[in-house]
């Protein structure tokens, strides 16, 4: 199915990915902020609390979207491994070599992907009352 040369990029392109997902996921989980207006004797005020929150809320969600993205990049590694990668985990056809290119992590098909989409939406969001 996948020539070799073609195994080789992608297995490349995931392991350097791998790489860059560890340095943002550090990075994120030890900050090196400025000091807080607390910090330096300024008045802590709701805004100076609030933007704090707002930081680290939008902290937090990177680094679970990194963490997830290096989750999926470590299984197609797996895959990689033990010779399933480029089949779908789900039907078991081949994954088009285009989905690859464009999503070396991609674990299905673009059909079992969308019904795995499908299904992870709560059905109060896709029907109207």
């Amino acid at each position: 199915m996948l020539d070799k040369n073609t195994l080789d990029s992608l297995t490349a392109w995931l392991l350097a990915r791998q790489t860059e997902l560890f340095a943002e996921i550090g990075s994120r989980q030890n900050p090196v902020d400025a000091m807080t207006s607390a910090d330096m004797g300024e008045v802590n005020d709701l805004e100076d609390q609030a933007s704090k929150r707002e930081r680290t809320t939008m902290q937090d969600a990177e680094v679970q979207r990194d963490s997830n993205e290096l989750a999926d990049v470590r299984a197609a590694l797996g895959r990689l491994n033990d010779g399933s990668f480029g089949t779908c985990i789900d039907c078991g056809q081949p994954i088009d070599l285009q989905r690859l290119v464009a999503m070396p992590a991609a674990a299905r098909c673009m059909i079992c992907q969308t019904h795995f989409e499908a299904r992870a939406i709560p059905p109060s969001l896709t029907t109207r009352p």
